[in-house]
């Protein structure tokens, strides 16, 4: 008899003290040497989930004097015997993509698919080798429909396990597809929740307020007892390899897409708790600055600007992050890129020419080492600005009654739509639109609700269709279309109304 379990686990890397301010979008991960111990396989290394392009340290520094240690690398299989990672040296931090900081700390600039693997922190000779600084980095897949998260207490949590991890677990468990049998006979497949850190106590009202811990999506894998001296199979070889992983796990969805399928798009779910003793932190005045700005530039865009309070008597220093802008001097923060970008003149002007991601950043200037203005600048593809035009768009409303705007048949335009109070037409990622009918029948009864909106995702097959399904715990009528406010219309409603009819005319017939 199959036993299922629903497991949850918990993280337990804190926040470290790594931190290089020449970076923006980083993401630090830590693994606390006092972590506690849960199994030989899953206490290996650190699982972390990384997206392309995202920014990442791996902190090595246990709040002591730092002992020697080098970087080690291996593939996630551990085919090849482990090597030193190999550290760009230039002197320009900013050109490098991987190198370490004063603390050790490894950094991994703009993530690729090629810096996937284990990463091992010890000494030459083996020291400091007890799995304390051990990670493993998986590329996830990308989200085309946007990022779907659920969020509640315990109490939710509770719903939504009955909703989106046991029915999964289920399928795991007793399902008589061929690919789902062939695993289940060597593998025993679970998903489960992996808990991050509790953040800060935030929203704090009278001493009280609330805390967040995010339950990431993750495959668990446990070898079948009377398979674990089994070395030739392709699903031994994968699952021992990786015994946990990201649910949109890049590699899953390469070797297994049919698992891949199941799991990718379940949400996550944030847990919400109160409490109490709010930490506030007070800025120090001196460290503040005078004046805040914000620019957001398309590429290729110019910009020219003066710091405030400033004169020619006065003594002005420009920063970029952390780098110090010499007066007279142009320079450029792309790599072989022989034209100056950024250029501080002699009366103390900052210039930007032609700015692209690499002139992005935290711009500060000083008069007379007072802090005067901290000045942020993000820079936009031409491409994203134009998205905007080319989205999708869906219907959203909600009304209940014959007298209510949003039931059937629908007949606005998108002229009527601007011009109807509660309608509107919003713009939607997924290009996916919905119509919801609170009723278990359609026999138009008194009272019945309807609503039109946009769903983050669409349905797995891309078909469009109508049926009963369950929402918010209620059994609708659901129809989901793809389109420029397609759930406006009652193509869909209609065709499958006709198709129902046509049924029980030919069952008539046959009988």
């Amino acid at each position: 008899m199959y036993v299922l379990w629903i497991i949850i686990v918990s993280l337990t890397s804190r926040n470290c003290v790594a931190i290089d301010s020449t970076l923006v979008n980083v993401k630090k991960y830590c693994r606390d040497k006092d972590r506690l111990i849960t199994s030989e396989e899953n206490d290996e290394y650190l699982l972390i989930a990384a997206e392309n392009n995202m920014n990442i340290i791996l902190a090595s520094n246990d709040y002591e004097e730092p002992q020697p240690k080098i970087w080690y690398y291996q593939d996630r299989y551990r085919e090849n015997p482990e090597k030193e990672v190999e550290l760009e040296m230039d002197n320009n931090i900013s050109y490098s993509r991987i190198y370490t900081m004063p603390d050790l700390s490894l950094v991994v600039k703009n993530f690729t698919v090629i810096d996937a693997g284990i990463y091992r922190c010890h000494g030459k000779e083996g020291q400091e080798e007890e799995k304390k600084y051990n990670y493993r980095i998986e590329p996830l897949l990308k989200d085309i429909g946007g990022e779907f998260l659920e969020k509640g207490n315990l109490t939710e949590w509770g719903k939504y396990q009955e909703i989106y991890l046991w029915p999964v677990n289920t399928k795991f468990a007793v399902s008589r597809m061929t690919d789902l049998a062939e695993i289940r006979e060597e593998v025993i497949l679970q998903v489960i929740s992996e808990w991050g850190p509790w953040s800060p106590c935030k929203q704090c009202i009278n001493n009280r307020g609330i805390k967040t811990s995010r339950g990431y999506c993750r495959l668990k894998s446990i070898i079948n007892s009377t398979m674990i001296e089994k070395n030739d199979s392709v699903i031994i070889h994968f699952f021992r390899g990786s015994p946990m992983l990201p649910c949109k796990s890049a590699l899953l969805q390469s070797e297994f897409p049919s698992i891949s399928r199941i799991v990718r798009y379940l949400p996550e779910f944030i847990l919400t708790e109160t409490c109490k003793r709010c930490r506030v932190k007070k800025k120090k005045k001196g460290k503040m600055f005078r004046y805040a700005k914000r620019y957001v530039l398309a590429e290729g865009a110019h910009l020219t600007i003066t710091c405030p309070e400033s004169t020619i008597e006065t003594q002005v220093i420009w920063k970029k992050d952390a780098l110090t802008l010499k007066k007279g001097t142009a320079q450029s923060f792309r790599q072989k890129d022989r034209e100056a970008r950024v250029m501080v003149d002699t009366f103390s002007t900052l210039y930007l020419k032609d700015v692209s991601q690499q002139e992005q950043g935290n711009y500060t200037c000083y008069v007379n080492n007072i802090n005067m203005m901290r000045m942020k600048i993000i820079v936009v593809s031409k491409t994203r600005l134009l998205t905007q035009g080319i989205l999708r768009r869906c219907v959203s409303c909600r009304s209940r009654g014959d007298l209510g705007s949003c039931k059937d048949p629908f007949t606005m335009n998108s002229t009527q739509i601007a011009l109807e109070k509660g309608i509107d037409a919003v713009p939607c990622v997924s290009g996916w639109c919905g119509k919801i009918i609170e009723s278990q029948n359609l026999n138009n009864e008194y009272g019945i609700a309807t609503q039109r909106l946009c769903f983050q995702r669409g349905p797995d097959d891309n078909e469009e269709r109508c049926a009963y399904t369950v929402w918010n715990y209620k059994k609708v009528y659901m129809c989901l279309c793809y389109g420029d406010l397609c759930n406006g219309t009652m193509k869909t409603t209609i065709a499958s109304s006709f198709l129902i009819t046509l049924s029980v005319c030919l069952i008539r017939w046959l009988i």
